[in-house]
């Protein structure tokens, strides 16, 4: 009835594959640097977010220069990443009126595509809360260049509005870094292609009169702040057979959590809510951002934000892979379809169970979300929904790829004996308007959820301009939130963080409505 995910889609899923490289720094003497950043009139060698980086052969070299090599891969051909400070400090984007780039690129002999564009590239900017290429952005402007190979010298201008479109998804313009990321995306590039990057010079030109960037403070005080953890679950091989499983089959699985502020895990009588996020196709726990390092990550913002100001219930949140085999990893490239399939077993009896017995977690399924990207967004249908209706009762689907017609997916469920009378307590979806890689499917998939009338409450948002890519999917996180875990005792309003100049975020949150607007919004896009 269900039909699996064919190859030929399977690399167009494949929005990024994660790899943390090594990179050559050493030390440099400042006298020396030829290239380098350059902000207010003083430059200093370029600082690599090195955590952050998806790229190979990443180098600093003499000349103050750094090179990489970026791969083409299905549209997330990645790049290097670096803070806009030496001191790891942030700056006010508003104060800046645009940036001045310098590099030299070429493609790689006998692993280019004859049938690829010219290279392309998108200037990326980190916030505050940004743990890399994939861990909270807006991408400021994308350019092609005019040769596969050759040099570039390119202004930006940064548009009067972007502060505004930052504040929109991290409620400050405060910039922690910033990234040259390859754009692969529909320019007929083979996944494999490869490109090498020479960053020379950046520079950030502030506006006339420019104030001083402020210091950053985002209002909280640590004690409202949650904190991230890792664990390491046993768990095996569900694509191997339990009779034929070996010791080889059988490993610990590494994930992150995230627990509120004020977790005790000797008050036993304090218990939470569960929340297990899942990845794409070519992706890992990783992806997400959500890290015990620096601030986290833009989806610890927004749990840390929603929870001290009250309009979000403190829940425990388990980032973890979806590929339930040994291709998992550690920091897998997430590429095994079986791995994909087969982790309804580790889900149900592996992940969820530690999960429970090792923090303090409601019982019940009505306290029990999944959600999912892209791949992981299948996975909350097929998995989540079709397999685990009795244990959960909560799904995002996010930018979801899905391999089953509306009908035939209801029509399983109420034909499943063991689900009768379980509820799908909330369902929120959402994609881009100009995602190709889902909107075939995706608008009578969400007509048929929004009329049945075994989901108690559905929402959709369709997102203006997003393509199959993160800036979608974080805001999908934080709608999420806000729709399952609303603090019904709270009377608090949110501040309007969606300013009507931002482009992307369209949905104004309050306490007692969280998604209400996302109403006249799914009108208006809904196809």
């Amino acid at each position: 009835m269900f039909k699996k995910l064919q190859g030929s889609f399977c690399w167009k899923l494949a929005l990024s594959v994660l790899s943390l490289s090594a990179v050559s720094c050493g030390p440099l003497n400042l006298e020396d640097v030829t290239y380098g950043i350059t902000l207010r009139d003083t430059k200093e060698k370029f600082n690599i977010f090195t955590d952050g980086s998806v790229a190979t052969n990443i180098e600093q070299l003499e000349d103050g220069s750094v090179s990489w090599v970026t791969t083409a891969a299905g549209g997330a051909g990645g790049g290097v990443a670096f803070y806009v400070k030496g001191n790891k400090e942030e700056i006010n984007i508003e104060n800046y009126e645009s940036i001045d780039l310098e590099m030299d690129y070429s493609v790689v002999e006998d692993k280019w595509s004859a049938e690829a564009m010219n290279p392309s590239f998108c200037m990326r900017i980190l916030p505050w809360d940004s743990t890399g290429m994939f861990g909270g952005y807006e991408d400021l402007e994308y350019f092609d260049t005019s040769s596969n190979s050759g040099s570039l010298t390119y202004n930006i201008k940064i548009p009067s509005d972007f502060s505004e479109k930052l504040k929109s998804s991290s409620d400050f313009d405060s910039v922690l870094g910033f990234a040259i990321k390859f754009n692969d995306y529909n320019r007929g590039n083979n996944d494999g292609d490869e490109l090498k990057v020479q960053l020379k010079n950046i520079k950030f030109n502030p506006k006339k009169d420019a104030a001083e960037d402020k210091a950053f403070d985002d209002g909280l005080t640590d004690s409202q702040r949650g904190t991230v953890v890792e664990i390491n679950y046993p768990t095996r091989d569900y694509t191997v057979n339990e009779a034929d499983l070996t010791d080889a089959d059988r490993y610990e699985k590494h994930a992150w959590v995230y627990l509120p502020a004020g977790y005790d895990a000797s008050d036993k009588e304090t218990e939470y809510p569960l929340f297990v996020l899942i990845h794409g196709f070519g992706q890992n726990e990783n992806t997400w951002g959500l890290s015990n390092k620096g601030r986290g990550g833009k989806i610890k913002g927004y749990m840390d934000r929603g929870m001290a100001n009250g309009s979000v219930e403190k829940f425990v949140l388990v980032v973890a892979t979806g590929v339930a085999s040994k291709n998992w990893g550690p920091n897998g490239l997430g590429t095994d379809i079986d791995g994909f399939y087969a982790f309804k077993g580790e889900l149900r009896d592996d992940l969820i169970p530690y999960v429970r017995a090792n923090f303090n977690i409601k019982e019940g399924r009505d306290n029990v979300a999944l959600s999912g990207l892209s791949m992981g967004g299948g996975q909350t249908f097929t998995i989540g929904i079709l397999e685990c209706l009795d244990l959960i009762s909560n799904f995002a689907g996010l930018s979801p790829a899905l391999f089953v017609e509306p009908a035939d997916f209801k029509a399983t469920i109420e034909g499943n004996k063991d689900f009768d009378g379980l509820m799908i307590h909330n369902l929120y979806m959402t994609t881009g308007d100009a995602d190709t890689l889902i909107l075939e499917k995706y608008p009578a998939f969400v007509e048929a959820m929004r009329d049945w009338d075994r989901i108690e409450n559905f929402k959709d948002y369709i997102f203006p301009g997003g393509t199959h890519d993160f800036p979608v999917w974080y805001k999908g996180f934080n709608d999420f939130i806000q729709m399952v875990f609303k603090n019904k005792n709270a009377e608090v309003v949110l501040p309007d963080i969606d300013a009507e100049s931002s482009d992307d975020a369209e949905i104004s949150v309050d306490a007692e409505n969280p998604v209400e607007a996302e109403d006249s919004a799914d009108d208006e896009n809904s196809d």
